[in-house]
């Protein structure tokens, strides 16, 4: 069991077979360094029993942005789920990979307990990381609850009230969004992203972003954010 999943990609790294094909991130010790390079992919609220890391193609020859796709699994039992999952796809892609057909499956969507997806360079440089698990929009009613009273007590958040007298009331409250991973918000413990919304066009909303760290109570990034629906 381990807390953080880079020790599972340091041990190994699938490739997708056009990734293969191309001899890219193929020589010895490429997870480890790989690994190396990652952020801190910490545990939710589960330690991880295992991981499933690949290097996915771009579908393009030669290749040029890479994904890495990091699978966590908190039992063994999903872990094993994930595995099917992959060799499945293993054989999806086998019966479509047709040189030089671009059209061929990739390794996206493998049920996991957690899912990541990181920018990777066909030399092994790391980029931008994100979750991409659905459940990271499902926010128990205590945690939002919890968040809200704490942004509502921020400094920041009463500038912005006290500076904004004539925002629409039905542009809503505040509301706790998604679950945000160290990863991606560069703190050391996952966050609550809370947003306040301070225009909507009907397509595209922006406002302000409170990322709430429910273990010490406090507000430890204040962002604007925009978002396009539809």
């Amino acid at each position: 069991m381990s807390s953080d999943l880079r020790p599972f990609v340091a041990e190994e790294i699938r490739l997708h077979p056009r990734v293969a094909y191309q001899g890219l991130l193929s020589e010895e010790g490429a997870a480890t360094r790989v690994a190396a390079a990652l952020p801190p992919l910490q545990r939710f609220r589960h330690d991880y029993a295992g991981a499933i890391s690949i290097v996915d193609w771009d579908h393009r020859l030669p290749s040029q942005n890479l994904v890495l796709r990091v699978y966590g699994y908190y039992s063994e039992d999903t872990l094993e789920a994930g595995f099917e999952a992959f060799d499945d796809r293993v054989e999806q892609i086998a019966e479509k990979d047709k040189y030089p057909e671009f059209d061929v499956p990739d390794f996206d969507g493998l049920a996991a307990d957690e899912a990541y997806e990181i920018e990777l360079s066909p030399l092994g440089t790391i980029g931008r990381c994100r979750l991409t698990s659905a459940w990271r929009r499902t926010v128990a009613s205590r945690d939002a609850a919890t968040a809200v009273g704490l942004v509502q007590t921020c400094d920041e958040y009463q500038k912005l009230v006290a500076s904004s007298p004539s925002r629409p009331t039905y542009l809503g409250d505040l509301e706790a969004v998604s679950w945000t991973p160290p990863c991606e918000s560069d703190h050391t413990r996952w966050t609550l992203d809370v947003w306040y919304l301070l225009a909507f066009d009907g397509r595209i909303g922006s406002g302000r972003s409170f990322l709430a760290d429910l273990d010490t109570k406090q507000i430890v990034s204040v962002r604007d954010f925009s978002v396009r629906t539809g």
